[in-house]
């Protein structure tokens, strides 16, 4: 029990100075662009959970989880299951559970796992009572905020970098086989 604490397993390497202040921009200006489009349309288009989508594409870019096909699909769909799921069975502990485990198959299946995204059905079914939920929540803000963040990490994360950014994309129409 004590092991956890004697300091023998291995830390990740500290991050350079550069990753920092990257960070640092990127999280905020993709947060403070949200917000701004918010308020200039009059369209949500920030949500908790692309705060923790700020922390994958900024601290762990060169991750699949932090991939532009990762964050849109994966916010997409599993806000399109906790809508269907709200709409087809109401708020109930039954369908927030089985909402978030359908998001995790679906994402799985779809091979665009983001989990951040996975929260995007607590989401929806926790607020629902105090909140009315339409289809057009899927659009402001989960996909054109999804799309807003790739955007700004796409900028962020290719200035003045040796990693670019990203290792792929939608691969919507086909993707290219692994070699083995």
């Amino acid at each position: 029990m004590l092991s956890i604490f004697q300091g023998k397993e291995h830390l990740a390497p500290a991050p350079q100075s550069s990753d920092l202040i990257r960070s640092l921009i990127g999280g905020t200006l993709s947060i403070l662009i949200l917000i701004f489009l918010s308020k200039l349309t009059n369209n949500l288009f920030i949500m908790a959970p692309f705060g923790a989508t700020c922390v994958l594409l900024y601290a762990v870019s060169q991750s699949p989880l932090a991939q532009p096909r990762n964050v849109i699909l994966g916010h997409f769909i599993s806000a399109l299951i906790g809508l269907l799921l709200l709409k087809l069975f109401g708020n109930s502990a039954f369908s927030i559970a089985l909402s978030v485990g359908c998001a995790i198959a679906a994402m799985q299946f779809l091979r665009c796992i983001h989990p951040p995204a996975g929260a995007n059905p607590l989401v929806i079914l926790l607020t629902a009572n105090t909140i009315e939920y339409h289809w057009s929540f899927l659009f402001f803000p989960v996909l054109l905020g999804a799309i807003a963040l790739v955007l700004v990490a796409w900028l962020v994360n290719n200035l003045k970098s040796e990693k670019k950014w990203p290792i792929y994309g939608l691969a919507l129409i086909h993707s290219k086989k692994k070699i083995e």
